[in-house]
C-alpha cells in the first residue's frame, strides 16, 4: 500500500500534477522562433542558449520565460535562473535591454532584432525545502532543470527558452548539440538525423513547455502497448537496482491494465517516462514526485525507490491523459504563462485523476478488494486530519496559487478522489450497475476533447445535465459551498460500512508499542532494540536484539537523519521480497525473506451487506 505517513515525516509530495498545453496551430514555416541549447559547451554549470528571432514591426518587444506552468499550482519564476542576456541586430552590434521583473526582458529597437543569447543555471543545485511551502522558492524537482556536464541534462524547456510578446503561438524550432554518448529521451520526434544534434519542431510555445526532453547515457527501454509506444528512460548514477530493465515489466503491466481499462478513450500513440534518482545531496533534486504533461512524465525519486512507488505516481500520471487532455477549461486551453487565471476545476482534473488511478487496480485484479477500501479509508482520514473539510474547492481551485489556499491543494488527492468515489457510486445505483464516472468521462471527452475548451461556468451545469438532480445537488453542495461528505451513505449503498480492520504499521521497524531501533547519529549506526517478539517482521527476518543493520535491500543504511532510516523501510508491503545485512557480533550477516508486518486496528471500510453484492461488483470491477 502506499502510505501518507510521508506528510508527517518526510515532507515528500509523491502529488502528481498535469500539464495543459494544447495543438491548436499548425507548422506554418512562415513565422519562427529558432532555439539553440549547447549542451557541449558547458562552463560553469551554465549553458549557452542562443534564439534567432522572427522579424518585429515595433520598436520594443519583450521577452519572457514562465512564472508558472500548467499543473505545478506555484510560483517558480524561471527567469531567475538566467544571466548575461544579450540581444542583437544583424549585424551582430548590441540593442538596448533592460529587465521588467525576474522572467521579462525589455528590447529596444526590436524592429533590428535577430537573436539573443544567455546562459541558464539549472535548478537542482538550488532546491531549499519543500516547493508547496508558504513563501518557497524552491522549484518542485520533476518541473526543474539539471545540468551535469558530460552526463545528464533534464530539459524542461520552460526552463531555457521564453517567448515573445504576441509570438507565443507561433512555430518553435528547438536544436540541442549535444554529446554523443548521450542520448535523448522524449515522446517528441528529432527531425536531425546526425548524431551530435537533435532538432524538435513545435507548433506553438505551449507544445514546447509540454514536451521535456532527458539526455543521459542510455538507460532506455521501450514497448508496444496496443497502438502505443511505451518508453523508460532511467538515469541512476550510483544504485543500478534501479534501471529501465528491472523497471520495465512492471510498468509495462500497469499501462496495459490502464488501456483495457480506459477502452476507446485513451488515443496516446507514444508515451515517455522520463525518471532521474537524486542523490539526495545538497545540490541535488530533493522534490520527490512526478509532473505530468500529455505525453510524457517527468519523475525524480531517490535511491531507495521501489518498483511500486514509481507504478503508482505513474498511473496517476497517464490518467491525466484523460484529463485535462480531453476535458479542460478555457484557462488551461490558453494558459498565461505570466498573468495567470487559474481554472475552478482542479477538483477534476486532480481528483477524478487520482480516483482513476486506484480504481482501476481493484477493476484490473493488480488488487483486492480490501486493499481498495483500505485506500479510500486513507483518503478520508488524511483529508479531516490534515485539511479543511468545509473548504469549497471551486474557490481553493480558482485561488490556489493564494498561499491561504495553497496550502488546501493536496487535498485533491484524497477529498477529491472521494468526491469521485461518492459520483461514481450514485451513477451506478441510477444506471442499475451499467454506468459509472468512466463513462462520463468518455461522453465529456467527446463533447470537448483536446481542442475545445468548455467555460468554467459551464461544467457543473453540462455533468448535471449529462447524468441527474442527484449528482448536481452533490455537486453544489460539497463541490461548489464545501459541505462536508458523509461517506457513510455513499458507500452502504454498495454495501460497504465503517469497522474495525487490521492496517499495517507505516514503518516496519516500529509496533504499536514503540520502534524498534536505536538510531545514533554520531556514530551513524542503526541497532535492533527487540525487548521481545512483538515486531513481527524483524523477528520473521531473524533480526537478533543488537543486530546493527547496515544495508536495507541492497541500499546501505544512511543513519545520519532518523528519517532516512524511517524512510527506507517505509511502505513495504505483505510477501514483499526482502534483503538485509547486519552485523551481528563483528560477522556481516545476510537475512533473506518475505516481509510479515506488523498490524494494529483500525477503522476502515469493508463490505458487509450481501443484499448490495451485484452493484458492488458492478461498482469495482464493471
Amino acid at each position: 500500500m502506499r502510505h501518507y505517513l510521508v506528510f508527517y515525516l518526510f515532507s515528500i509530495l509523491f502529488f502528481a500534477s498535469c500539464s495543459s498545453s494544447r495543438k491548436t496551430t499548425a507548422l506554418s514555416g512562415e513565422e519562427m522562433v529558432a532555439a539553440n541549447i549547447d549542451l557541449i559547451n558547458v562552463q560553469k554549470d551554465k549553458v549557452n542558449v542562443t534564439v534567432n528571432t522572427p522579424a518585429f514591426s515595433t520598436a520594443i518587444v519583450t521577452y519572457q520565460l514562465p512564472k508558472i506552468i500548467p499543473g505545478t499550482y506555484a510560483i517558480a519564476d524561471y527567469g531567475r535562473y538566467i544571466e548575461g542576456f544579450k540581444a542583437y541586430d544583424k549585424s551582430g552590434s548590441a540593442l538596448a535591454v533592460s529587465m521588467a521583473d525576474s522572467n521579462t526582458w525589455v528590447i529596444s529597437n526590436a524592429t533590428n532584432l535577430a537573436r539573443i543569447t544567455y546562459q541558464v543555471n539549472d535548478t537542482y543545485d538550488t532546491e531549499a525545502g519543500d516547493a508547496f511551502a508558504e513563501g518557497s522558492k524552491t522549484i518542485f524537482s520533476p518541473a526543474g532543470t539539471n545540468i551535469l556536464a558530460g552526463k545528464h541534462f533534464m530539459l524542461n524547456l520552460c526552463g531555457f527558452v521564453g517567448y515573445f510578446n504576441d509570438k507565443a503561438n507561433i512555430t518553435y524550432k528547438v536544436s540541442i548539440n549535444h554529446p554523443e554518448n548521450l542520448e535523448a529521451s522524449s515522446s517528441l520526434d528529432d527531425s536531425d538525423p546526425a548524431k551530435g544534434t537533435d532538432v524538435f519542431m513545435m507548433p506553438r510555445y505551449a507544445e514546447m513547455v509540454d514536451h521535456p526532453i532527458m539526455y543521459a547515457a542510455p538507460d532506455i527501454a521501450s514497448s508496444r502497448i496496443g497502438n502505443m509506444d511505451l518508453i523508460l528512460s532511467v538515469y541512476s548514477p550510483r544504485n543500478k537496482n534501479i534501471s529501465s530493465r528491472i523497471f520495465m515489466p512492471e510498468l509495462e503491466k500497469m499501462i496495459h491494465a490502464q488501456k483495457a481499462y480506459l477502452g476507446n478513450i485513451n488515443h496516446t500513440k507514444k508515451y515517455a517516462v522520463l525518471t532521474y534518482i537524486s542523490t539526495n545531496a545538497t545540490d541535488d533534486a530533493h522534490g520527490f514526485g512526478a509532473l505530468e504533461h500529455n505525453t510524457s512524465t517527468t519523475a525524480v525519486f531517490g535511491e531507495n525507490m521501489k518498483s511500486k512507488e514509481l507504478i503508482h505516481v505513474i498511473s496517476h500520471e497517464f490518467f491525466h491523459t484523460l484529463t485535462p487532455l480531453n476535458v479542460h477549461s478555457k484557462e488551461i486551453q490558453d494558459f498565461d504563462f505570466n498573468n495567470p487565471k487559474m481554472s475552478a476545476h482542479l477538483w477534476m482534473y486532480e481528483g477524478f485523476t487520482e480516483y482513476f488511478a486506484n480504481h482501476f487496480q481493484v477493476h484490473q485484479g493488480l488488487m483486492t478488494e480490501d486493499q481498495f477500501y483500505a485506500k479510500m479509508a486513507e483518503k478520508d482520514k488524511l483529508s479531516k486530519q490534515l485539511y479543511n473539510d468545509k473548504q469549497s474547492f471551486i474557490e481553493m481551485s480558482k485561488n490556489v496559487l493564494d498561499p491561504t489556499m495553497k496550502v488546501q491543494y493536496p487535498n485533491v488527492y484524497q477529498k477529491g478522489a472521494l468526491m469521485a468515489m461518492c459520483i461514481d457510486i450514485m451513477l451506478r445505483e441510477a444506471s442499475g450497475g451499467q454506468k459509472g464516472i468512466l463513462e462520463l468521462m468518455g461522453r465529456l471527452s467527446n463533447k470537448y476533447g483536446p481542442n475545445k475548451p468548455f467555460d468554467d461556468k459551464d461544467l457543473i451545469p453540462e455533468i448535471t445535465a449529462m447524468t441527474n438532480p442527484e449528482v448536481g445537488t452533490f455537486l453544489q453542495e460539497h463541490v461548489v459551498k464545501g459541505i462536508p461528505i458523509n461517506y457513510e451513505y455513499y458507500l452502504k449503498k454498495v454495501g460497504v460500512t465503517r469497522g474495525i480492520v487490521k492496517e499495517p504499521t507505516l514503518v516496519v521497524f516500529m509496533t504499536s508499542k514503540g520502534i524498534n531501533v536505536r538510531i545514533d547519529t554520531v556514530n551513524k549506526k542503526a541497532t535492533a532494540v527487540m525487548p521481545d517478539a512483538s515486531n513481527t517482521f524483524m523477528t520473521s527476518l531473524g533480526i537478533q536484539n543488537g543486530d546493527e543493520i547496515i544495508e536495507f535491500n541492497g541500499t546501505p543504511l544512511d543513519a545520519s537523519d532518523p528519517t532516512k532510516v524511517l524512510l527506507t523501510v517505509f511502505g513495504i508491503e505483505e510477501d514483499e521480497p526482502v534483503t538485509m545485512k547486519v552485523n551481528r557480533n563483528g560477522q556481516v550477516v545476510e537475512l533473506k525473506g518475505k516481509a510479515k508486518l506488523n498490524y494494529t486496528d483500525g477503522n476502515g471500510f469493508k463490505f458487509t451487506d450481501e443484499s448490495k453484492r451485484k452493484l458492488n461488483q458492478a461498482w469495482l470491477k464493471g
